[in-house]
């Protein structure tokens, strides 16, 4: 016979309560929280009474939905990239920006690289110079 898990609703989020009277409160909840207070609409006594939980509590959730929040933003910025085409041609050394396409050619001896015009002028940079040193 399997224990059966309740639930109540606060602020249209449901939340269960596990065997013992524990509470689990969803990160989704917390981020509602934390926007609502971040906007005034909520201030942390209104959280403590509506959900009946202590203030170190309320803070608890702030900082558990910040810190997400920058494991989150790290980890997308580890995923950004840039598509770049390599095409080896006869060129002199040349670059250029193409504004019907959207892109920066630069052309040497060896290579043609067409990136986009938004692409990352430090990053840009270092492929010019790993360029430079492999010629």
């Amino acid at each position: 016979m399997g224990m059966e898990v309740r639930s109540f609703e606060v602020y249209g989020f449901k939340i269960e309560v596990h065997a013992g009277g524990r509470r689990v409160w969803p990160p989704s909840f917390k981020r509602f929280v934390n926007d609502k207070m971040d906007s005034g609409e909520l201030n942390v006594g209104d959280v403590m009474k509506t959900c009946n939980v202590s203030q170190s509590l309320v803070y608890k959730w702030r900082s558990d939905v910040r810190r997400a929040g920058t494991r989150r933003t790290a980890r997308r910025e580890e995923l950004v990239f840039s598509e770049v085409v390599v095409e080896e041609q006869e060129h002199s050394e040349t670059a250029e920006i193409d504004a019907d396409t959207g892109q920066i050619h630069l052309r040497f001896k060896e290579l043609n690289l067409a990136l986009p015009t938004s692409y990352p002028v430090d990053n840009l940079v270092k492929i010019i110079l790993a360029v430079e040193a492999r010629a």
